[in-house]
């Protein structure tokens, strides 16, 4: 385990820098006294010439001090003995004699560093000085090593915080969002902000994810979110992010749609959470969806199962039956001698229906529609909500049906010579009588067609079925009940609102009828709204029409009010009784624009191009895009005035408050990937409320408001009616259902000894701890060298680039084909040396070289090799020591590669102050630069013993019973 803020480690990132105050947990130690680095860590010692191979029961000395586990020293060393995985051992501290100065009482410890230990004790952490003594005492939920400049990085009460050497704030409060802190050393100190995600529900309260969790995706009906926290466990959360069900699966799928039950996996075992949030009780060892309602399952007796919507079990079937089920669109067959059972979503229980029925191969959906055999007649009709036509009892008619078609949500259905037969509506009732029928057989019958849906699957119950001409009863409605009105004086009929109306769709429909006297309007329910005394009427189009009389053209609205027009050549349309015109046939004529409610021109023909006014469903915004002859666009409003200039290649509505403008490049310089051109978005009042950005688009959410994003990630939250609800610098918004998600992207930047900013944060930036005088900002582009006033003193060939501590030039190494080059950069950004092979961190002219990943040496500032310097791994020297490895095992060895001290240990640690950690199988030992041991660790009777030199045992003072037996 390693402690909470510990140094930065930013894998891939600019800088890998590792946690040298790394500790292990007594379960580790309990497997013995070193471990072998893997993966990230293990490049990341390497490029610092540390071995690949760490000792855990003593740690490496720092300062002068060696944590070391041993038996609590407050707990009964029988006690201590018999606690499971060690967890009687606590943490205490070797001098670099080898003497236990600070007895082991400390639960987790840190090394030391400027004279100061992060331990805990109770849950708790503090600090220590090199005595033992508090010098702060235990308060916080995590501590970090302190630094240079005396400050460290801890997490009080939640809030992580910069403290000073007496534990006192220093610098200005961070901001609630700030989840974590990395602080590495240097003068200024590197600090790295991470910040914990943010959603904000639909009334605008914010919520705080905790434990690092994640949303995943929007759940059920109740605002739920399936989430996941930290150890990547699946839960479901509630609208205030607390758990519903906790995070104890390993995955919670939702299937696409609106399915009512998510899938849960926990090991080999399946679940079922249903749509309110609560879990089904029973589990299984498979399960997949059949349809958004139905699911198919497997129990412990390899049974195969069918659920419902809420997890019910609604019939057993054996395998050959669950392999032969048929699915078609919401329902399920289940074939057996005697009939078929048909499930749907949202119907308990089962229908039957003559055995040997399949589903019809037309799309019938909603409805299902069965036959005989694959080439039988229609035996059934089933609709959505489970009322059945047919079945065991079946009318004369449905045996004809020969095609069906979904229209407006009801099923007509047509023999084989186009002859109507019936309608049936969503409840599964035919709604047309014989006589209905047989005046529908003499005549033109047009079907209405919904005006919201598409694909014709909902139903608009206000719309009429059908418009009928009749050959002898002259023209109507067919209703929405399957009746007819007939009128014997009307010659046709037809829909005065098209579905480029752009009508508004909460006005009932009007119809256009002709009869000998001439043409006028009615409503749905036969009203006449507009006397039959016109010439002729056009359908509406932008919710006015055309009516003609007499000789003279009018605009006619929906109420049934005439306005003049002008006299001119053409006239159209563009909503909000605006309609733009031209005045001559001239091809290159250009457009006006009349207002025909004022009776005013808005603007004089002028325009090569004029978009519409209103903004969808019969809303007006009251202005219009338009295009210059010179080809750029604006938008204008009712005084005819440019509320937006027109110096845009592109102008779009996105609602009747907001426009997305997109900036004309220069001649010859428009961007290749339309996704970074500039645009902004500006309201109707032309003022701009996101300025121009690259690559920005929008995104509505159902309530209304507008997520826009830029190119750089860079997001706003709009209001429906165009005001600025949310713009955080550096920080992605993100749609969650009707939720939103804010991701505050990391800041690195530096601060000095007050905790204060020296350079200026930014997200923008990878960057590295000062190292004499100079660091590293890695950005989009390239790598900079800067100084410690954060400007740019070099710049640095492409590449990844390392400067840790300690090292006295820049380093990046390059693997191609399998072949790695590490170049050496001074502190200008020039290389000064190129070499084959993989390099680390360069100090006091040498540097270690891999050349393979067995065959290590030393090289100097030209790049030369040691003679005879070549092992399986290798340190740079420590007070004339370095540690090498042949054999698999490790040593140490003098400035000409000769060992001084022989290959014996499975791990060492490089000296400090004339010391050195090394570990073998259960043992480990501190020794001096001859290779006495100056302390010893050993596994007895189940707990650590200590040893000092002369075999004299230091810890525990008393051995427990069962050993001096």
């Amino acid at each position: 385990m390693k402690y909470a803020l510990r140094k930065t480690l930013q894998n891939g990132g600019l800088v890998t820098l590792l946690a040298l105050a790394q500790q292990a947990s007594a379960e580790d130690i309990a497997t013995g006294c070193s471990v072998p680095e893997t993966g990230v860590q293990a490049v990341a010692r390497a490029r610092l010439a540390l071995p690949g191979v760490v000792n855990i029961c003593i740690r490496d000395i720092h300062q002068g001090r060696a944590a070391v586990l041993l038996p609590s020293a407050e707990m009964a060393i029988d006690d201590a003995a018999l606690a499971p995985q060690m967890s009687g051992h606590r943490w205490g501290f070797l001098d670099e004699k080898g003497q236990l100065v600070i007895k082991p009482v400390f639960e987790q410890a840190s090394d030391y560093h400027y004279g100061l230990a992060a331990v805990s004790q109770n849950g708790k952490w503090g600090y220590i000085d090199v005595s033992g003594k508090w010098a702060i005492e235990p308060q916080f939920s995590s501590a970090g090593d302190f630094t240079e400049l005396g400050i460290a990085a801890v997490t009080r009460e939640g809030r992580p915080q910069l403290i000073n050497r007496s534990g006192a704030p220093v610098g200005q409060p961070l901001d609630e969002r700030v989840s974590s802190l990395l602080l590495e050393d240097g003068n200024p100190l590197r600090l790295r902000l991470e910040y914990k995600t943010v959603f904000l529900s639909p009334d605008g309260t914010r919520h705080f994810a905790s434990d690092q969790m994640e949303i995943v995706q929007p759940f059920g009906h109740e605002g739920m979110f399936v989430a996941r926290n930290s150890e990547q466990g699946y839960g479901i959360v509630d609208q205030n992010l607390n758990w519903r069900i906790e995070p104890s699966f390993s995955a919670i799928t939702v299937p696409p749609g609106k399915y009512s039950l998510a899938r849960a996996e926990q090991g080999d075992r399946v679940s079922f959470i249903r749509a309110d949030g609560s879990l089904v009780e029973k589990t299984y060892r498979s399960a997949e969806p059949l349809t958004s309602s139905l699911w198919l399952a497997k129990n412990d007796q390899d049974k195969t199962v069918l659920l419902d919507s809420v997890g019910n079990e609604l019939q057993s079937l054996d395998g050959s039956a669950a392999s032969k089920l048929g699915i078609h669109d919401e329902y399920v067959l289940n074939s057996d001698k005697d009939a078929v059972k048909v499930y749907l979503s949202g119907f308990k229980g089962a229908l039957s229906i003559p055995a040997n029925s399949v589903a019809s191969a037309q799309d019938t959906a909603p409805f299902l529609m069965t036959r005989s055999g694959e080439q039988g007649k229609i035996n059934s009709i089933i609709a959505p909500d489970g009322q059945m036509i047919g079945g065991m009892q079946q009318p004369n008619w449905l045996a004809q049906i020969d095609n069906s078609q979904v229209i407006n949500g009801r099923l007509w259905l047509r023999d084989g010579n186009g002859k109507l037969l019936n309608i049936v509506d969503q409840h599964g009732k035919a709604l047309l009588s014989q006589k209905t029928l047989g005046s529908l057989q003499n005549g033109r019958l047009q079907p209405l067609f919904g005006v919201t849906d598409q694909n014709q699957r909902m139903t608009e119950s206000a719309i009429p079925l059908g418009m009928l001409v009749s050959d002898n009863e002259g023209a109507g409605l067919l209703r929405a009940d399957g009746s007819l009105m007939l009128d014997a004086k009307w010659s046709d009929i037809q829909l005065a609102d098209g579905a480029d109306s752009d009508a508004d769709r909460n006005a009932p429909l009007q119809f256009i009828v002709k009869t000998k006297t001439g043409s006028g309007l009615i409503d749905s329910l036969g009203k006449q709204l507009v006397p039959f005394e016109q010439d002729n009427i056009s359908p509406y189009v932008h919710g006015y029409a055309f009516a003609y009389r007499d000789g003279k053209l009018n605009a006619l609205d929906h109420q049934g009010n005439h306005f003049d027009l002008p006299n001119v050549f053409e006239l159209e349309s563009i909503g909000g009784g605006w309609f733009r015109y031209r005045e001559t046939a001239a091809e290159d004529a250009l457009w006006g624009i009349y207002d025909v409610v004022s009776q005013k021109i808005v603007i004089a023909p002028s325009l090569t191009q004029v978009g519409s006014v209103n903004e969808g469903a019969g809303v007006s915004s009251g202005q219009t895009s338009a295009q210059l002859p010179d080809g750029k666009w604006g938008v204008i409003d009712g005084n005819g005035q440019w509320v937006i200039a027109a110096k845009f290649s592109k102008v779009e509505r996105i609602n009747s408050a907001l426009w997305i403008v997109t900036l004309a490049a220069p001649q010859g310089t428009e961007p290749a990937n339309q996704d970074v051109a500039q645009r902004a978005i500006i309201a109707t009042d032309g003022k701009q409320r996101i300025a121009l950005s690259a690559g920005l688009t929008v995104n509505r959410f159902s309530d209304g408001r507008i997520l826009a994003t830029a190119a750089d990630g860079q997001s706003w939250l709009l209001s429906a009616d165009g005001q600025l609800q949310l713009s955080e610098e550096h920080t992605g918004i993100r749609a969650m259902g009707d939720w939103v998600r804010l991701s505050r992207l990391p800041q690195e930047g530096y601060i000095n000894a007050q905790g204060e900013w020296q350079i200026p944060s930014d997200s923008n930036w990878q960057t590295s701890a000062f190292v004499n005088g100079h660091a590293l900002r890695a950005g989009a582009q390239n790598t900079e060298i800067i100084d410690t006033n954060g400007v740019k003193v070099g710049v640095l060939p492409e590449g990844q680039w390392f400067w840790p501590a300690a090292s006295d030039l820049a380093f990046s190494t390059q693997t191609n084909d399998g072949k790695s080059v590490t170049r050496y950069a001074d502190a200008s950004g020039k290389i000064v040396l190129t070499v084959d092979g993989q390099g680390s961190r360069l100090q006091d002219g040498r540097a270690v070289l891999s050349r393979s990943a067995a065959e290590k040496t030393w090289i100097d500032l030209q790049g030369h090799a040691t003679d005879g310097v070549v092992f399986q791994d290798l340190g740079l020297p420590s007070d004339g020591l370095a540690f090498a490895q042949t054999a698999n095992r490790y040593g140490f060895i003098d400035a000409q590669g000769n060992f001084v001290i022989a290959p014996v240990f499975s791990a060492v640690s490089p000296f400090d102050s004339g010391v050195a950690i090394v570990s073998d199988d259960n043992v480990s030992m501190m020794i001096d630069r001859s290779g006495k041991p100056l302390a010893r660790v050993d596994r007895e009777c189940g707990i650590q013993v200590l040893y000092g030199t002369g075999a004299v045992r230091q810890w525990p003072p008393k051995m427990p019973v069962r050993c001096e037996q």
